[in-house]
């Protein structure tokens, strides 16, 4: 009987270990894997998932992530820095402008945004000659608040834009630094639940669409390391799938990763996550077209470069 025993438990044993050792394996075909993201956001809670539920050893490596604002973020990936941005909208800027960068998964084609201005401020005419905080100028933040500016009949070029990165424009509008402020979800909560008033002037994507939600990598590592590319982007499919059809899970992720109360959380998944989060990761030849236009009067540049060249999807169907 004990001889029964002391085999079973060899025998599981046995079995832990090979499972162990098999994991190990598959997180060891392509490594470590750096990522460049703007920080805890909505627009970068499929990678988190990934992460947390696993989906990257299931793929053969390991996503490490370091908060980096998105200008410096493609710079540093095309410096060899980093292997993928989730700054989607920087990359998108910098593609235009000649970098060699390739959009390869889109699941938030919107400006995923709000424009909150201090109390007494209540329409957007009433920003020119106001401070206006935004994530990075040429962004896609900077772009919708300058579009919808401009539909109401503002005057942009009275507006002063501070680029300061998404985290601190919350806190410096609290502090009075800021007349008002693109704030990306969830850390409208941070204005919502502080003592001083502030006014919300509107969800920009519903006017103004923009890039916002995607991952990007440089042409070289692309055609050099395909494989590795749609390891990436199965992983993130699985995650972006995960979001959509887990809420209660999600939700719960959304608490500790965005840092907030299970109440804010379940309200910031219904009224943000589930309506804005397209399906498939990828967006239409027209919506490529539109970005890219959109990206060349915001910069000034005079020849437009093709959409194939900037967005790829063929690595999700490969």
């Amino acid at each position: 009987m004990n001889g029964s025993r002391r085999m079973l438990k060899t025998c599981l044993t046995l079995v832990v270990l090979m499972a162990c050792t098999g994991a190990a394996k598959a997180e060891q075909k392509f490594g470590n894997l750096r990522f460049a993201t703007p920080g805890p956001t909505i627009t970068t809670l499929p990678m988190q998932v990934v992460s947390e539920k696993g989906f990257d050893t299931e793929e053969g490596f390991k996503a490490n992530f370091t908060p980096t604002s998105g200008s410096i973020a493609v710079k540093a990936m095309l410096a060899g820095d980093f292997d993928f941005s989730l700054s989607a909208g920087s990359a998108l800027t910098g593609a235009v402008s000649g970098a060699r960068i390739k959009i390869v998964y889109v699941h938030v084609e919107k400006s995923l945004s709000f424009l909150y201005a201090r109390d007494g401020i209540t329409n957007l005419k009433a920003l020119e000659g106001k401070r206006i905080g935004i994530d990075a100028i040429g962004g896609t933040q900077d772009l919708a608040v300058r579009r919808v500016m401009q539909k109401a009949g503002a005057d942009i070029s009275t507006a002063f834009f501070l680029a300061m990165g998404y985290q601190a424009i919350p806190v410096s509008m609290i502090a009075g630094a800021l007349d008002a402020g693109v704030i990306a979800p969830p850390i409208e909560f941070q204005l919502i639940n502080s003592t001083a008033k502030f006014v919300n002037l509107g969800f920009l994507g519903d006017d103004a669409p923009g890039l916002t939600g995607g991952i990007a990598t440089t042409e070289k590592l692309a055609s050099e390391r395909p494989e590795l590319l749609r390891a990436v982007l199965r992983a993130h499919a699985k995650a972006h799938q995960f979001v959509l059809n887990n809420r209660d899970e999600t939700i719960s992720i959304m608490r500790r990763f965005l840092g907030l109360s299970m109440k804010d959380a379940a309200q910031s998944y219904d009224t943000t996550v589930r309506p804005y989060f397209n399906k498939t990761g990828v967006i239409s030849p027209a919506l490529q077209e539109e970005f890219i236009a959109e990206q060349i009067r915001a910069l000034k540049i005079a020849n437009s470069p093709a959409a194939a060249r900037i967005f790829d999807f063929s690595y999700l169907t490969k």
